[in-house]
């Protein structure tokens, strides 16, 4: 038996390991696929594919017009079936309601995974958008700030690790692209305590992030708040806004602790 924190090999089942990988397949880019197409994007065979492919489609979770296949609806309840298990998100509603209502500006709490981060709650204000982001979206997390102050939490090994698997892609003219220009942002947003991300994913995308931590202080998720960079430059904004994110996230944090 393997000990605690130790993965056993022989308790893994492989083939719901490779229906896990036929789900990943599909995404952006990949919303349609044919069954060539999601065995190799999975590195399994085709006989393989078909079954998982037809097993998901048996239970509702995708379709197929005979030729392509593509996932349903019912894909997000294993979604919600994850946001409903964590405890957080019982209470952190709330706060980022009257989050907003004080501030009047989008809400949104993201868990890093990976590279990327995942929104999973959003508390949105009335105001139209350019960018329209739901629970389940995805970003890099480089590039975000909901991502830079997670990324801070890292063991520096960790942390070098990501920085020198990561393809710095420029999104826009403010985005950086020099890796320890990169290192150098995120560590000193992890030594202030919350980050700054102006118009590196998006021109008209601004977000101010702080870090939500468990009852062993380990960030867990961040929280932030959006708005445009334009009233985001706004004499004073940044030192109201500010206070009143991080009295929302130690709200968080004291119910987690």
């Amino acid at each position: 038996m393997a000990e605690h924190g130790e993965r056993d090999d022989s308790l893994l089942v492989s083939g719901f390991m490779r229906g896990l990988k036929v789900i990943t397949t599909f995404g952006e880019g990949a919303a349609r696929q044919s069954l060539s197409d999601v065995a190799r994007r999975a590195d399994i065979s085709r006989a393989s594919a078909r079954r998982l492919l037809h097993t998901l489609t048996a239970l509702g979770y995708a379709n197929t017009d005979g030729k392509q296949f593509w996932l349903t609806p019912r894909m997000l309840n294993l979604g919600f079936s994850y946001l409903s298990s964590m405890e957080i998100w019982s209470f952190a509603q709330s706060y980022m309601e009257e989050l907003v209502q004080t501030v009047q500006e989008s809400c949104s709490i993201a868990v890093l995974e990976g590279y990327d981060i995942y929104y999973v709650m959003r508390v949105p204000t009335r105001k139209l958008l350019k960018s329209t982001l739901n629970v389940g979206s995805t970003l890099p997390a480089h590039v975000v700030s909901l991502g830079r102050i997670q990324l801070a939490d890292l063991p520096p090994e960790e942390l070098d690790h990501y920085i020198n698997n990561l393809e710095l892609t420029p999104y826009t003219r403010f985005t950086i692209t020099d890796k320890a220009e990169l290192k150098r942002a995120i560590q000193e947003d992890g030594a202030k305590g919350w980050s700054i991300v102006d118009r590196e994913l998006e021109e008209g995308m601004f977000g101010i992030s702080v870090p939500i931590k468990n009852r062993e202080n380990k960030t867990i998720a961040a929280i932030n708040l959006t708005l445009a960079p334009s009233k985001a430059n706004e004499e004073g904004m940044i030192e109201r806004l500010l206070p009143e994110l991080r009295k929302t996230a130690e709200k968080i944090n004291r119910e987690l602790r």
